[in-house]
């Protein structure tokens, strides 16, 4: 067969496995890559590193990898609507090179769209935004690019990144590809259903509230919340909630990518990377939600399953209370979610020069956000810092006996595309919401990474 012959047949593969239907079969996402392994696999179901590495030894290059993601994009993205805005012409000038040294030089991959990025359209998620094209980068841009990554175009986001599902209505809905029926999670929905699909091999995401880990585990993808502060266009403060990283089908891309990638605080190494072979660890667990509610039968089994298998190999494993202040924690956190979609709809307003935008530019949800602290004086942001702090302390104190916290990341399973319906009163389902979600935030108050 030849050369060409082979990367087409390639992406038509790729292109077919991504779309196609769901089976009772549980499928093997993202074996075990070895050697042996990488010469067999077909270049899209390789890891970022594995097609960093045959970049880097001329067995392929970066405008091949990058037009076999092109392609799968094309096809795929009819049947899952990941991409809100393709950059193909600007990835393959990129892909012809030069770019700069690293793991991941070459390598195709997808920014996610609440990342401002020079001369592509960039639309938050949001009727508002559907004309405006950056002029400049936002911060993480710049690192994708001083990583020598090829971004094929933008990656799709619920409305500024609020919503655990990604249905903007300024784009509709994304699929899951392993059940088009079903939600990808958010708000990183777009780029975990592409790398899911094939499509790439890891994309941009981000998470300040969970928007890493929820569309990783309904993917089933590794998603990795770094610490606060640990990405370099972080901004610094004790009470950043949001952080950036990537959702990804092997676990070492995360760690390459927070290695060469992220800030490394005063000349420290990271953490992550250090060797935890032979050490013996304490495990707290909990399989209930933070205010005491049972989980979906298939979560609560999942978190079981994790503990036995971290107690067959040697870890002590109990159930623990991690010290979450239910009620006051997401009292506070959603004081933080509510003024940050005021300022945004806000921002907008002054932009056009009134007080407020149109009311159909935004989500009804983000406008029930909106008007939740819409008489709220901007003082009580430091009562909802200051409950933040507690749950820091509270979370230094369990990890003191604990080295680890075992929990589901969602109350539930993948909901159905259409199940969070805004034509209903958001407050209608705040409630069921706090259950679902109720879990992944707290990690975001506190700094600390979860996976």
């Amino acid at each position: 067969m030849k050369r060409r012959d082979l990367l087409i047949q390639g992406a038509a593969l790729g292109v077919l496995g991504a779309c196609a239907p769901y089976t009772k079969t549980d499928p093997t996402i993202a074996p075990a890559i070895t050697p042996t392994k990488v010469k067999k696999m077909p270049r899209f179901a390789l890891d970022a590193t594995a097609q960093g590495e045959m970049i880097a030894k001329g067995e392929i290059s970066s405008l091949e990898l990058t037009e076999l993601a092109i392609g799968r994009a094309e096809q795929a993205n009819k049947a899952l609507n990941f991409m809100v805005t393709p950059s193909f012409d600007q990835a393959r000038s990129r892909a012809a090179g030069p770019l700069p040294e690293g793991s991941f030089s070459g390598v195709p991959t997808l920014t996610k769209d609440l990342v401002a990025t020079k001369g592509v359209r960039t639309v938050f998620g949001s009727r508002a935004f559907l004309k405006y094209t950056p002029k400049e980068n936002a911060g993480f841009a710049d690192v994708m690019e001083g990583g020598g990554l090829v971004s094929i175009g933008k990656s799709s986001t619920p409305e500024f990144g609020f919503l655990p599902t990604t249905e903007p209505l300024a784009m509709g809905p994304t699929r899951n590809p392993w059940n088009t029926d079903h939600s990808t999670g958010g708000s990183s929905g777009g780029s975990a259903c592409a790398v899911a699909a094939g499509v790439v091999p890891f994309a941009q995401a981000s998470d300040g509230g969970g928007s890493i880990r929820i569309p990783s585990n309904c993917c089933g993808l590794f998603g990795m919340k770094g610490s606060r502060g640990r990405w370099p266009d972080a901004d610094g403060s004790d009470w950043e909630i949001s952080v950036r990283g990537f959702v990804s089908r092997s676990v070492r891309d995360g760690k390459t990518a927070m290695a060469e990638m992220a800030s490394t605080d005063h000349g420290l190494p990271v953490p992550f990377l250090a060797d935890g072979s032979g050490i013996k660890y304490r495990i707290g667990f909990r399989t209930t939600t933070p205010d005491g509610r049972e989980v979906h039968p298939d979560c609560k089994k999942a978190v079981l399953m994790a503990a036995k298998y971290c107690e067959a190999l040697g870890h002590e494993v109990e159930e623990a209370d991690n010290g979450y202040s239910w009620r006051p924690f997401w009292d506070a956190f959603m004081t933080v979610w509510a003024f940050g979609a005021h300022q945004a709809i806000s921002n907008v307003g002054k932009s056009m020069g009134q007080e407020k935008p149109p009311r159909e530019l935004f989500e009804p949800f983000s406008w029930w956000l909106y008007d939740l602290v819409a008489d709220k004086n901007p003082s009580v942001m430091k009562a909802a810092y200051a409950q933040f702090a507690v749950e820091r302390e509270a979370a230094r104190t369990f990890h003191k006996t604990y080295a680890f916290h075992l929990s589901p990341v969602l109350g539930a399973p993948p909901i159905k595309i259409g199940e969070i319906d805004q034509s209903v009163d958001p407050e209608s389902t705040r409630d069921w919401l706090e259950h679902y979600v109720g879990f992944t935030p707290w990690a975001n108050a506190t700094g600390h990474p979860a996976i």
